[in-house]
């Protein structure tokens, strides 16, 4: 189980599902035709000078103060566990007594000073305190179930940033500071130190574009790029700079960098926004329909049209999109939950009691006995 901080709200930076394989060749630009990648990042539209780069972050130094405060607090014969929860208790409890800032991402040397930060600063911190306590620990990029507005025009996927300590014995200990339903389906990959330096520049540019400072959110944008390229959704973060600030052609450029490299969805549905926005509708109807294609194929999108049904009485036709998402992806306890429900509701008990077996062996300990309560109640004991 993973040691999750209670009462802390993630940042989330709101991207569509980045996984549009195999997708059909773009058509031609309308705006950016022979714009080269880089032309695209020169900078010349915002006025920066050659050579000008964001300030280094140092990410993970461990200075002065906080090795004193770590030689204060943990015992260096310590068990592995025992000096993540030492850690963890300097950082929330009795030593920095921090705060949450959803909008900042810190260094670990900035954090320690501010005694504030958001989910990757924190993350920044207890990475880098417990490396200098002689624990291994990597950073882990944790995909959160997209979620569609109402609207079922506009979808979110998050990506959160959490860490994972190596422990004797092939055993590992997650350590989360703000997933409060943290679930060990979820995907979750492990990061490279300079993955996670990408990911803090692309979490700074969205900070400065908040803040109406392109200059400063450009070079922190085109920095994440340096250092991961393909990673789409910078490029989706640097065509919505690029839009917010009038430079049209550098958008469409940008946005079609993401579509290229990850077959980014989000880039896509900005394309189709932006060519509605001037006026091709052609170009625009070619991007809705791939974002169509898309969502018709994702199992999370299935879901969310499910309980619609669901919730409208329609009960045959949410288990049949369940089903459907199931089909596409079994791993996620929620939609065997669903399908339970809408069992039930067409009096099928004997598959509804299969469906919260089912969610049952995939629940964390937490929603485990809601499922065997239930599942007590359909046999009647």
């Amino acid at each position: 189980m993973p040691l999750t901080v209670r009462g802390i709200q993630p940042l989330l930076l709101a991207v569509l599902l980045a996984v549009l394989q195999g997708c059909a060749s773009q058509p031609e630009p309308a705006f950016s035709g022979g714009m080269s990648t880089r032309a695209l990042l020169d900078g010349s539209v915002f006025d920066i000078a050659d050579g000008e780069q964001p300030p280094v972050p140092e990410l993970l130094e461990v200075d002065g103060e906080m090795h004193d405060f770590l030689a204060s607090r943990v015992d260096p014969e310590a068990t592995p566990l025992e000096k993540i929860q030492l850690i963890l208790r300097g950082i929330l409890d009795d030593g920095l007594r921090m705060e949450y800032e959803n909008l900042q991402t810190l260094s670990a040397p900035e954090a320690f000073a501010a005694r504030a930060g958001n989910c990757m600063s924190f993350t920044n911190l207890f990475i880098a305190l417990a490396r200098e306590a002689g624990l291994r620990v990597r950073y882990q990029e944790v995909m959160l179930p997209p979620s569609w507005t109402d609207e079922e025009t506009t979808w979110l996927y998050n990506l959160h940033v959490n860490a994972l300590v190596d422990l004797p014995g092939n055993a590992s200990q997650v350590v989360d500071f703000n997933l409060e339903d943290y679930d060990n389906n979820y995907p979750r990959r492990l990061l490279p130190d300079i993955a996670a330096e990408a990911r803090y520049h692309s979490n700074m540019g969205v900070y400065w574009m908040t803040r109406e400072e392109p200059r400063r959110s450009f070079l922190h944008f085109r920095r994440a790029i340096e250092l991961a390229p393909d990673t789409g959704h910078f490029w989706t973060n640097l065509g919505t700079l690029f839009r917010r600030e009038g430079h049209i052609a550098h958008a469409e450029a940008a946005l079609r960098n993401g579509v290229r490299r990850d077959g980014e969805a989000v880039a896509m549905s900005n394309l189709a926004k932006l060519y509605v926005r001037y006026d091709r509708p052609e170009l625009a109807a070619w991007y809705e329909e791939q974002v169509r294609t898309f969502r018709r194929k994702n199992p999370y999108y299935l879901y969310h049209l499910a309980r619609e049904s669901y919730a409208a009485g329609d009960v045959r036709s949410a288990k049949a999109h369940v089903t459907d998402a199931i089909r596409r992806h079994g791993g996620d306890r929620r939609f065997h939950d669903l399908l339970a429900m809408a069992e039930l509701e067409l009096g099928n008990a004997s598959a509804a009691r299969l469906s919260l077996q089912r969610a049952l062996a995939l629940a964390e300990a937490p929603q485990r006995e809601s499922y065997r309560d239930k599942l007590e109640q359909l046999t009647g004991r």
